[in-house]
């Protein structure tokens, strides 16, 4: 079965990431999963051109030269491990879009097979590998909303889906996937009602659907993008919360906040996390377990501790298999 695009452009990333030196076209399309289904060169330098523009409009960086450092031919590519870094804390969109797609695969069997796999093969046509750069593809961000592989694939594509949403159903075409604070948002052309909007993943009422044919709608300019998503993306934090976080855990809450001068228990810091929802950040802050503790009163503990309080009494009154 053919790759999908997504995971065909991750391989060409890993590909592209483990080798110092630059690879020719002919050695990606050895190493790459997803490059088989091309059956002539002119198919496969579409499809290989297609990808460079596409990782290219996420923000990362491919550079091009010689595969032998004698000549001045200019028939190699690679990504230099310091251009891929992303940066903790200050993520643009397509960096943030970009990990996000890397985290939601990488700990699939699959994507540990590709990695092996793209590894071996770079090691037997004699090539040096990095291992270490591979460090720059762990997750950072998670996305966990059902229906983020589809509209991803979507956006890749540039194929209409359809949803439904706040009980009516939508045409859809995506734009660009955007993260605030844990929550994952599509901007795009809602066909619907012919203007932009911008819909939270979580709320969608059914798994998005493609409905169309790829290729079959063209991206605005990215200003005009950039334009909507800043007047339709939800609204600035107004709203803090004192936490305690256990030292060297929870990092995708602690990256929400700055340190804080209060006390906190042994083992934790003290981090002021700031919050647009409340009943996001109680959700963020309870997934972090025994990792995270609210150190004030107000309602995000108070909602806190009525949560996990259920958790456990539905653990109780779970009936036990007899001994």
């Amino acid at each position: 079965m053919a790759a999908r695009n997504s995971e065909r452009l991750i391989n060409l990333v890993i590909a592209l990431l483990v080798t110092p030196r630059y690879i020719s076209r002919e050695t990606v399309r050895d190493l790459v999963e997803g490059y088989s289904q091309a059956k002539t060169d002119v198919a496969f330098q579409r499809m290989f051109e297609r990808d460079k523009e596409d990782l290219r409009a996420l923000g990362v960086e491919i550079q091009v030269g010689p595969t032998d450092p004698h000549s001045d031919e200019m028939d190699g590519y690679r990504i230099r491990p310091d251009d891929f870094y992303l940066p903790p804390i200050h993520l643009t969109a397509p960096e943030a879009t970009l990990v996000s797609l890397a985290s939601s695969v990488w700990n699939e069997s699959m994507m540990a097979h590709e990695v092996g796999k793209a590894m071996t093969k770079l090691s037997a046509t004699g090539a040096e590998t990095s291992p270490g750069g591979l460090s720059y593809l762990a997750p950072q961000l998670t996305a966990t909303d059902s229906g983020f592989a589809i509209l991803w694939e979507a956006l890749l594509t540039r194929t209409p889906v359809g949803f439904t949403y706040h009980g009516r159903r939508r045409r859809f075409h995506p734009w660009r996937m955007i993260s605030r604070t844990g929550v994952w948002y599509v901007l795009g052309q809602d066909v619907t009602v012919g203007e932009p909007r911008m819909f939270r993943l979580s709320r969608l009422e059914d798994q998005p659907t493609l409905d169309g044919t790829p290729g079959s709608y063209v991206l605005p300019d990215p200003q005009e993008i950039a334009r909507h998503a800043a007047s339709l993306e939800p609204g600035p934090s107004t709203e803090n919360v004192l936490v305690a976080i256990r030292e060297a855990a929870a990092g995708g809450l602690r990256s929400r906040g700055v340190p804080a001068d209060a006390e906190a228990p042994a083992g934790y810091d003290a981090i002021r996390i700031p919050y647009a929802r409340q009943d996001e950040i109680v959700s963020a802050i309870c997934s972090a377990g025994p990792d995270a503790i609210v150190l004030e009163p107000g309602p995000v503990r108070d909602q806190v501790v009525s949560r996990l309080r259920a958790v456990v009494g539905l653990a109780l009154s779970t009936p036990q298999d007899a001994a």
